[in-house]
C-alpha cells in the first residue's frame, strides 16, 4: 500500500511539472472534474498577476476567474501548495469585440487578424465561463497558492496580493479628419439614412486609416434591435447596436485598404431604431440618434498627410467638427484700396473649387497662428511682402504668378500662397484661381452635404426614386420615411397654380388597417395626403399624388415621403410587439416624381431666387458693386462669407467692384454689408427697412452668438429624463424668457381676451376657412397696398432685405447686423445650408439664439425677363399672376362679361327679329 502511494505521488508530481502543456491537453469535462465538482462560478474577484504571466489571450469580455476548491497536495511543490489545473480559456466567438456604451474607445481588430487558440478546444455544452489555465510557477518565482484552504488541520496558504492599478479611461481620440458636413446630424424615427461625398487626396487613399464613430441616442431606443451602419463607397465599415443614452459611445475600426479613393468618396449612414416599450406611432417621434461630430471621422496612421501641390487639392481640405471650413485670409496691410477687392475675389474662387459645405471667412492683417484642423490659410501679397506674413516663402513667387498649397512652419498646413513679383502678377494669380465654372443645367451640386445631387427641373421632367438615391425598401415598423431633394430655377413662377405629381409604387399587407395614410412633405410642410381605405392588403401601382406647386421655391427643395401604418398588433401592444416582425409595407424605387411645364420669369425683390443662384446678379457680366459700411476686418469678413456662399450657389465667381463710385450706384446692382448704424438712410429706404430699426434693434441678453440647433426637443427630453433619475422635479426648473416677438404676444392676448364668439372671431374663422379651402385670405382682395417698412425683431442677428435701386432698373440687397463684429460671427450660421435654403420673401431676420427666421412676404415687385416671352410662357405667367391677384381677375371677368353682353345686344338689335 505504501508503494502504491509513492507511485501515485510520483506520477502526480510528474504531471504537474509539465505545467501549461499538460493543462492545455485536458478536455473541458476532465478539467471540471479535477477542479472540484465542476465549479463554474467565481467566489472571489480575479487577482492580478496570480498564476504567472503567460496566460493565453482572453476574450474581449473575459469571464470571471473560476476558483477551484480542491485540497492541495502535501509534498514537493514550491510554495507548499498545489497549482490549480483548469481548462484553457475559450476563444471569442467573433473576431470583433462586443460594442461598448462606455466613453472609452472600443477598438475592433480587422476581420482577417483573428487569433486562433493555441490548441483546439471542444466547446462545452454548458455556457458557464471557464477560467484560463494557470501554468506551474518557476522555482524562483514568488510562492503562489489557492485563494483559500478547505482542508482541516492544515495552515492556510499565504497569498501575496498585488494591488490593481486604478484604470483611468483614456481620453477619446480625435479624428485627423472630420467627415460630418453640418453642425448637428440627427437621425430620427424608425428608419433614417444620409449620404454625402467628401474628397480625398492620393496620399490619404494610400495611407492606412481607421474610422472613428461616436454617437448619442435616446433612452427609449431598444439596443437589441436598433443598429447603426456606416459605409464608404458601398463597403460597410462599421455596424453596431445603438446603445448610448447617457454619454457618447466611441468606436474605432480599421478601414480596409482600397476602400478610400483619390477624389470623391461616398459616405452613407443608415440607422434602424425600435422603441423599447411603446407601439404607438407617436412613440416613433421619441427615437433619435445624434452623431457626435468631434468623435466621428477618419484617423490616419502617422497623422493626416499634409496638403500640398496645386489647386486640385483644395476640395480635400474638408471642414472642422462643426462642418465649417474656416478660411483665414492674411493680408500684408490695411484693406483699403484694392485689398478688399482681392479678398472678395479670392474667397469666391476658393468656395467654387473647394465645394465647401459651409465656408467661413475671416480676414487678418499681419501674423496669425497655425491653421486649424479642417481649415485653410490664404496668404495674398507680392513676393516682397510674404516674408512678413510667413516663415518661408516659395522661391517661384519672385519669378511668376503662383497659386500653391504648401506647409509653412509658422502657419502650418494647408497654406495657399497667392503671390507674384508685382501687384499685377498677384491679380493674374487670382484670375487663375477664379477660372472655374460648374455647370448647373441638369443638377445642382448638393453632394458635399446631401447625395446624390438635386436634379434641376427647368421644364417638364420626371425622375425615378432610384435616381434620387432611394432604393426599394421593405418595412416592418410603424412610420416609414425617406427623403430626397429636387431643385428649381431662380425664375420659377408658379406659386399659385399647377401641381407636381408623385406616381407611387408600393404595397401593404393585410395587417395594415384602414386609417393608415401616405403623406408628402415639402420643405417641412405637409403638401399631399393619400389615405389607405382598403383592408386585406393592397398594391399601389402608379398611384397619383398631386402636390401643389405653391409648396416649392426657387433653389433646393427638401421632399420626404412618410407612410404611417396602423395595425391591430400595435394597438394591443403585447410584450415583444416592438421587435421586428414580418414586413408590412414595401416602397419600390420605380416610384416617379414629375413636374410639368411652369411659368419662368424673374421677380425683384425675391430673396429665394437670390439665395438659389445669386439672382439677379448673375444675369450679366458687369461687376457687382459690393459696398462695405466700414473698411474694417469684421465687415470684410462678413462680406467674404456672403460672397463665398453666393459663388457656391452660382457655380462660378461673380465679378465685383469693391470700390464703386457713389455717383454711379443709383444705376448699378449693389450689395451693402455692415453694421446697421453705419448703413445710410437712403439704403434702408430703398430696401424697405424702417429707420427705427437702428434704435429698436438691441443685442440679445443671452448673446447673439449662443448657438441653437433648432432640435432642442431631443436635448430637452434627455435632460428631463436625467432630472427624473436624479430625483429632481423638472416642473421646478426656471422658465426661460419668452422669445416671442411683440406681434406674436399681441395676437395671443387678443385671442384670449376677445375670444372667438364676437364678430372678429367669426371673421377670422371665415378667413381661416377660405385659406384652408381655396388658399386665399382677406389680403388677397386688396388691389394695392400702401408702402410699409419692415422692422426686424429686437433679437435679430442678421437682417437681409432686397429692393430696387433709385433708378428702378437694378437690384439692391442689404445684409446688416447689430455691429460689424456680431455680423461676422453670425454670418457663418446664416449661410449654412440649413438656414440659407429657408431664405425668401422681401426681407428676412435671422436669430442665431433660437435658429428662427422672421420673413416678410413680397408685397410689390417687378418682372425681369429671363426666357423668351413665348405664347405658352406668357399664358402660364398670366395664369399665376391672376391666381394671386383675385380682385383684378374678378374685375377683368366683369368687364369681359359686360362687353360680351353689350356686343350681344347690339348684334341682336341689328340682326335679330323683334317678337
Amino acid at each position: 500500500m505504501r508503494t502504491l502511494s509513492r507511485l501515485a505521488a510520483a506520477g502526480l508530481a510528474l504531471a504537474l511539472a509539465q505545467g501549461p502543456l499538460a493543462s492545455s491537453a485536458l478536455s473541458p469535462a476532465f478539467a471540471q472534474t479535477s477542479a472540484g465538482q465542476g465549479t463554474g462560478f467565481s467566489m472571489t474577484p480575479p487577482i492580478p498577476s496570480y498564476g504567472g504571466s503567460e496566460n493565453p489571450p482572453a476574450p474581449a469580455n473575459p469571464p470571471a476567474a473560476s476558483v477551484p476548491m480542491t485540497p492541495p497536495a502535501a509534498s514537493g511543490l514550491a510554495g507548499g501548495s498545489a497549482p490549480v489545473v483548469t481548462a484553457p480559456a475559450l476563444p471569442p466567438l467573433s473576431p470583433a469585440p462586443a460594442p461598448s456604451s462606455s466613453s472609452s474607445w472600443d477598438t475592433a481588430p480587422p476581420a482577417t487578424t483573428a487569433q486562433a487558440p493555441a490548441a483546439p478546444v471542444e466547446e462545452p455544452a454548458l455556457t458557464t465561463p471557464v477560467a484560463p489555465a494557470a501554468p506551474a510557477p518557476a522555482p524562483s518565482s514568488a510562492p503562489s497558492a489557492a485563494p483559500f484552504q478547505m482542508v482541516p488541520g492544515q495552515p492556510a496558504p499565504v497569498v501575496n496580493l498585488v494591488p490593481a492599478a486604478e484604470a483611468t479611461p483614456a481620453a477619446p481620440r480625435r479624428p485627423d479628419r472630420f467627415i460630418v458636413p453640418q453642425r448637428r446630424m440627427i437621425f430620427a424615427g424608425e428608419i433614417a439614412s444620409r449620404a454625402w461625398v467628401f474628397q480625398a487626396t492620393q496620399e490619404e487613399a494610400n495611407r492606412q486609416a481607421s474610422f472613428l464613430l461616436s454617437y448619442l441616442s435616446a433612452v427609449v431606443v431598444m439596443p437589441e434591435t436598433s443598429r447603426i451602419r456606416v459605409s464608404i463607397n458601398g463597403q460597410s465599415v462599421i455596424e453596431r447596436p445603438i446603445a448610448s443614452s447617457q454619454e457618447p459611445s466611441h468606436f474605432e475600426v480599421p478601414i480596409p485598404r482600397g476602400t478610400l479613393r483619390a477624389g470623391a468618396n461616398l459616405v452613407r449612414i443608415d440607422v434602424v431604431q425600435r422603441h423599447r416599450t411603446d407601439c404607438a406611432v407617436t412613440a416613433t417621434y421619441e427615437l433619435w440618434t445624434e452623431i457626435n461630430n468631434e468623435g466621428t471621422g477618419i484617423s490616419f496612421t502617422g497623422g493626416r498627410p499634409p496638403l500640398s501641390g496645386g489647386l486640385d487639392n483644395l476640395a480635400s481640405i474638408g471642414f472642422d467638427q462643426n462642418g465649417v471650413t474656416p478660411i483665414r485670409v492674411v493680408t500684408p496691410g490695411p484693406i483699403e484700396g484694392g485689398g478688399s477687392a482681392r479678398v472678395l475675389r479670392v474667397v469666391q474662387g476658393l468656395a467654387v473649387r473647394g465645394q465647401f459645405p459651409n465656408p467661413s471667412v475671416s480676414v487678418a492683417e499681419g501674423q496669425i497662428g497655425p491653421t486649424p484642423n479642417g481649415g485653410l490659410t490664404v496668404v495674398v501679397g507680392t513676393a516682397s511682402e510674404l516674408p512678413r506674413l510667413m516663415a518661408s516663402m516659395p522661391n517661384e513667387a519672385r519669378l511668376r504668378p503662383i497659386t500653391s498649397l504648401i506647409e509653412d512652419e509658422r502657419l502650418g498646413a494647408p497654406t495657399l500662397v497667392i503671390s507674384g513679383p508685382t501687384p499685377t502678377d498677384v491679380d493674374r494669380a487670382i484670375d487663375r484661381l477664379n477660372a472655374i465654372s460648374i455647370a448647373q443645367t441638369d443638377a445642382v451640386n448638393t453632394a458635399p452635404y446631401f447625395a446624390p445631387n438635386a436634379p434641376l427641373f427647368s421644364s417638364a421632367r420626371s425622375v425615378r426614386l432610384a435616381d434620387l438615391g432611394v432604393a426599394t425598401q421593405e418595412f416592418s415598423g410603424r412610420r416609414f420615411r425617406v427623403e430626397f431633394q429636387i431643385a428649381l430655377p431662380a425664375d420659377f413662377y408658379a406659386q399659385a397654380y399647377g401641381h407636381a405629381r408623385l406616381s407611387l409604387d408600393a404595397a401593404f399587407t393585410a395587417a395594415v388597417r384602414p386609417g393608415s395614410h401616405v403623406d408628402v412633405y415639402v420643405n417641412e410642410q405637409i403638401a399631399s395626403n393619400l389615405p389607405i381605405t382598403k383592408s386585406g392588403g393592397g398594391l399601389f401601382q402608379n398611384e397619383p399624388m398631386q402636390i401643389p406647386l405653391r409648396n416649392f421655391r426657387p433653389g433646393v427643395n427638401r421632399v420626404w415621403l412618410e407612410i404611417v401604418l396602423d395595425t391591430e398588433s400595435d394597438a394591443r401592444c403585447l410584450p415583444g410587439a416592438t421587435l421586428p416582425a414580418e414586413n408590412r409595407f414595401v416602397l419600390f424605387d420605380s416610384t416617379e416624381f414629375s413636374i410639368g411645364n411652369f411659368a419662368r420669369i424673374g421677380r425683384l425683390p425675391d430673396l429665394a431666387a437670390f439665395s438659389a443662384n445669386s439672382f439677379p446678379y448673375n444675369l450679366d457680366d458687369n461687376p457687382l458693386a459690393v459696398v462695405l459700411a466700414r473698411q474694417d476686418s469684421s465687415t470684410l469678413s462678413a462680406a467674404g462669407t456672403l460672397m463665398s456662399r453666393l459663388a457656391l450657389s452660382n457655380g462660378a465667381p461673380l465679378p465685383i467692384d469693391a470700390a464703386p463710385a457713389s455717383a454711379t450706384l443709383g444705376n448699378r446692382n449693389a450689395i451693402f454689408v455692415g453694421g446697421i448704424d453705419h448703413v445710410s438712410s437712403s439704403v434702408l429706404d430703398q430696401v424697405g427697412v424702417a429707420e427705427s430699426a437702428r434704435s429698436n434693434w438691441v443685442v440679445s441678453a443671452s448673446g447673439d452668438d449662443v448657438p441653437n440647433s433648432g432640435s432642442e426637443e431631443y436635448d430637452n427630453v434627455l435632460e428631463r429624463f436625467r432630472k427624473r433619475q436624479a430625483g429632481e422635479d423638472p416642473a421646478l426648473a426656471p422658465v426661460p424668457p419668452s422669445s416671442e416677438n411683440t406681434p406674436e404676444i399681441y395676437q395671443r392676448w387678443r385671442d384670449n381676451v376677445q375670444g372667438r364668439t364676437n364678430v372678429y372671431g367669426l371673421l377670422e374663422g371665415f378667413e381661416g376657412w377660405l385659406e384652408r379651402t381655396f388658399s386665399i385670405n382677406f389680403a388677397s382682395f386688396r388691389i394695392q397696398e400702401g408702402r410699409t417698412f419692415y422692422e426686424p425683431p429686437p433679437r435679430t442677428s442678421v437682417l437681409m432685405a432686397q429692393g430696387t435701386s433709385p433708378s428702378g432698373s437694378s437690384a439692391w440687397t442689404l445684409v446688416a447686423g447689430r455691429t460689424p463684429e456680431a455680423l461676422a460671427t453670425a454670418m457663418t450660421r446664416f449661410t449654412s445650408e440649413s438656414v440659407w435654403n429657408r431664405v425668401g420673401g422681401q426681407a428676412v431676420a435671422y436669430q442665431v439664439a433660437s435658429g428662427e427666421i422672421d420673413r416678410r412676404d413680397i408685397r410689390s415687385f417687378r418682372f425681369i425677363l429671363t426666357q423668351p416671352l413665348s405664347f405658352a410662357n406668357f399664358r402660364m405667367i398670366a395664369a399665376n399672376w391672376l391666381s394671386i391677384n383675385i380682385v383684378p381677375y374678378a374685375l377683368m371677368l366683369i368687364i369681359a362679361g359686360t362687353i360680351l353682353g353689350i356686343a350681344t345686344a347690339l348684334l341682336l338689335r341689328r340682326l335679330g327679329r323683334p317678337t
